[in-house]
């Protein structure tokens, strides 16, 4: 660019404007006063400018050059001038609050305040947290992700090139995701669907679908366990989906429709997703690869929902083999690929699964497993899932003093 700038070639000035930065067609007519077809043919090079008038109006509109009739402060810099262009040429003039925004010079745009290995730092860091945050509680982890968010925010708003500012911006959204994330688990709904919002102007801004997608599926999340929050389980737009995001998605969808009694729906997402390819190859911009974590959809995540899914179905002995599946992979993986929040949920689906087949001691043991778990590990869906342990009970096929015991079990654990 600042080759192109000292050879005055508004041609390659004009090309590399619109390809590296978020300037449409429309803008650069405006700013070059050129024709819209002459703009359209330069980008696309069926055109290379050659008057001298078109070049010289073109190159001032940029900001490249300054006319010689333009007012200019003592000592300052031509470069870093600005333009301000008014919806209508002859309208408006002299008036400030009808003319667009001012237009950041190629000077400003070729500034930056980060270098890529900074930006890599940062990604290290997000993807560093976002993997913590399967396994560890998030309290400690907020304050580390809110200030990774400053950062990147920050770094942005301070000027850097595009595909720096599209990275920043992707962070942000990405830490708005965990915050969001984070305010579900601890049971603030309003909150979660806050910091979405917030993630979901990143994805549009970016047009990253990747960040989009996980958003759609969180947003779904939400919905499920509080409907009265207005979220839906349908997404208010297309949104393409990776094999993971989808399947996180279409799981969610089965849980929801089986709650709510719609037996066929739930059966034809489960029939979708277990036929859907538990590996498939990714795009490396998708979440589960660039960042991962808790930003990912594994096998026994998959199983945890298939099961919580056949409970509500009254399939005990299937809901049973995938909650057993589901358990035994978080108990003998890695623990840094430890759900503390699914395997705890996964329990609970195991106790349901043993009344609905009638085994009562079974049930009691394994409420016994739950009431081990460590109190910072009580995310706050556990409470209703337990809640629907003891209604389970008041209808499995036990006699009423195994309710009556059952129901006990739960009572005592006392979940704050």
């Amino acid at each position: 660019m600042k080759e192109a700038v000292a050879k005055q070639d508004a041609t390659t000035v004009i090309r590399l404007v619109r390809w590296n930065t978020d300037l449409s067609h429309l803008a650069l007519v405006k700013m070059t006063s050129l024709a819209q077809s002459t703009i359209s043919d330069v980008v696309s090079g069926k055109l290379v400018l050659k008057k001298v008038d078109k070049i010289t109006a073109a190159l001032e509109g940029l900001g490249a050059i300054t006319s010689p009739n333009a007012p200019q402060s003592s000592g300052a810099d031509p470069a870093a001038l600005t333009v301000t262009v008014s919806s209508e040429p002859n309208q408006h003039r002299g008036n400030p609050t009808n003319a667009y925004p001012a237009t950041p010079s190629l000077k400003e745009l070729l500034v930056t305040s980060v270098d890529d290995y900074t930006l890599a730092g940062l990604e290290q860091r997000l993807t560093a947290l976002a993997t913590a945050y399967v396994s560890t509680p998030p309290s400690p982890l907020l304050p580390r992700v809110r200030k990774l968010r400053a950062s990147a925010l920050g770094l942005y708003q301070a000027g850097v090139r595009p595909h720096q500012a599209h990275d920043l911006l992707v962070m942000v959204g990405i830490c708005d995701l965990l915050l969001a994330h984070a305010a579900h688990d601890s049971g603030d709904p309003a909150t979660a669907l806050t910091r979405l919002e917030d993630a979901d102007r990143c994805a549009g801004y970016t047009a990253h679908t990747h960040l989009s997608s996980w958003i759609t599926g969180t947003r779904a999340l939400i919905a499920d366990w509080h409907p009265t929050t207005g979220a839906s389980l349908t997404p208010s737009r297309q949104v393409p989906h990776s094999p993971q995001s989808w399947a996180r998605l279409t799981a969610i969808q089965a849980r929801a429709a089986a709650r709510r009694n719609d037996t066929f729906a739930a059966r034809t997402a489960l029939e979708r997703l277990l036929e859907h390819p538990s590996q498939a190859l990714e795009d490396p911009e998708e979440l589960s690869v660039r960042v991962g974590g808790i930003l990912s959809f594994p096998a026994p995540k998959r199983d945890y929902y298939i099961a919580a899914t056949l409970v509500l179905l009254g399939d005990g002995e299937q809901a049973l083999h995938h909650s057993n599946r589901a358990i035994t992979t978080y108990e003998t993986g890695p623990t840094i690929h430890r759900s503390y929040g699914d395997l705890a949920l996964a329990r609970t689906d195991q106790v349901k699964a043993h009344l609905l087949r009638g085994d009562v001691p079974s049930a009691l043991a394994t409420l016994e497993q739950v009431a081990h778990t460590p109190t910072p590990a009580r995310i706050h869906q556990l409470r209703p899932a337990l809640a629907s342990c003891a209604r389970l009970a008041q209808r499995a096929p036990i006699t009423s003093r195994e309710a009556k015991e059952v129901t006990e079990a739960v009572t005592t654990l006392r979940l704050p």
